[in-house]
């Protein structure tokens, strides 16, 4: 009986496929009354252990801290996007010198912004983020630390 059991539901995995999904996210970031320019924002689709996350695309802010990044991706099931903003804006070490590790903040992107086929149909708008005040979901970032990678370390 398990090895009928096992089998029907090896034949039922067999028979759900991948679709090409795609989301989109728009935005503004500040630091103070300052545009954050030039600033990474990179769109992951969050996966569960013990498959890593993906990244999906990568961008820099432009002049006026403005952003506009996509990706798209096959999986079976419904994608769990969300971005990732790698700053430096208000980043104080001890000693008020300069914290050579980055800020990173992670927002969730709801699944309702992700479209079936390769382009977005409907843009997720973050809005304007002023990225002065600590966010409570940021931890500190120094896989790009010139220091660690002159020691070999990352």
């Amino acid at each position: 009986m398990f090895l009928v059991l096992f089998v029907s539901f090896l034949l039922s995995l067999a028979s759900v496929r991948a679709s090409t999904q795609s989301v989109g996210v728009q935005g503004q970031l500040m630091c103070g009354n300052a545009p954050l320019t030039d600033t990474d924002v990179t769109l992951w689709e969050l996966h569960d252990l013990p498959e890593p996350d993906m990244k999906m695309a990568m961008v820099k802010t432009d002049s006026s801290g403005r952003f506009s990044v996509s990706g798209s991706d096959s999986t079976t099931f419904t994608m769990k996007p969300a971005l990732r903003i790698y700053h430096s804006c208000n980043n104080q070490g001890t000693l008020g010198l300069p914290n050579l590790c980055q800020r990173e903040v992670t927002y969730q992107i709801p699944s309702s912004y992700v479209s079936t086929g390769s382009a977005v149909n409907n843009w997720y708008q973050m809005g304007t983020l002023n990225m002065q005040a600590k966010q409570p979901n940021e931890q500190s970032h120094c896989a790009s630390n010139p220091i660690r990678s002159l020691l070999g370390r990352r």
